[in-house]
Parts: structure tokens; sequence; C-alpha cells
């Protein structure tokens, strides 16, 4: 079972690579989305480690134990961290599997993702981050993105940066 530093050592490896293939493959937004979950998995994992010493091996036995209202759990998050969680899963099974990033949404057609999602994916992540360090004390670093939907959101941890050009 990882330990809480092992989770966060982890998140933070992950939000590196965020950030080059942010810069590197700016376009590929499914990635950016996917990995930005994987961050928030290692973040919420890392809680659950540090808070009862457990591990789940599944995402719903992972968002059962985060559930604000599963008054049992020693792990459970506040409603808006929780929906952090959930609604950043929703929008990587949407960047995975071409669906609506609502599992409740039982339309057949495609849904792409787009910079739109990466920015709605880094507002969450940002929250997860916060929460993290507000409830453990961890640090983390400023992460620089090219990502314009995130320009006028007030984050914690990401910064826009356009990635600019030069002809050589």
């Amino acid at each position: 079972m990882a330990s809480f530093e092992e989770h966060i050592a982890q998140a933070k490896s992950n939000l590196a690579f965020l950030e080059q293939i942010n810069y590197f493959q700016n376009n590929k937004w499914d990635w950016q989305v996917t990995v930005s979950f994987y961050v928030g998995v290692h973040l919420m994992n890392a809680h659950i480690a540090k808070i009862a010493n457990l591990h789940y091996r599944s995402h719903e036995k992972t968002k059962e134990a985060l559930n604000p209202f599963n008054e049992l759990s020693l792990v459970r998050l506040d409603e808006k961290r929780y929906l952090d969680y959930v609604k950043l899963e929703g929008l990587a099974r949407r960047s995975r599997y071409l669906c609506s990033d609502n599992k409740f949404n039982k339309e057949t057609k495609q849904f792409l993702t787009n910079e739109l999602q990466l920015g709605k994916a880094v507002k969450h992540l940002d929250a997860l981050m916060s929460f993290v360090n507000t409830k453990h004390g961890t640090q983390f670093p400023i992460i620089s993105i090219n990502c314009k939907s995130i320009i006028d959101i007030n984050l914690i941890y990401f910064q826009f940066k356009p990635i600019l050009y030069t002809e050589e």
C-alpha cells in the first residue's frame, strides 16, 4: 500500500508531466484532462492514507469513502471538494471514452475534449490541491499552462502562460 508521501510524490510527478505535455503537445486536450484526473486520484489517495491508513483499489470505493454523506467515513470530504473530485472524474471519462462527462447523460453522440474541458479540469484540480495543502500542509509548485479558458479564473497552483513560438 502506498504511503501519503508516495501518493504526493506521484501527484507532483504527474503535475510535472501535465506541464510538459501542455507545453510540447498543447492540442492533446484529452491526455491533459486524464493526467489532471490522475493527479486528483493520488491526492485523494494520499488524504485517505494519511487519515485512515487505507487504500482503495477502485474509483467507486474511493468515491464512497470521500462522499460527504457517508457519516461512517473518517476521510469524507466537504460537498464542494467531493464534487470537484467527481466532476474531474467525469471529465476524464469524457476524454477517454468520448462520452458525456455527466454519467446520467445517455446520448450516444461523440463528446470530444477540448481546451474548455481542460480549463474545467484544472479548476477542479486546483481546488483539490488547495484542500490537501490546507488539510495536510503539503506544498505544490505553480504550474504554467497554456489554456485560455483559465485566464479569468482565480487559481492558486496554475497560471496561464501562452506558448510563444519563435522562428529560427
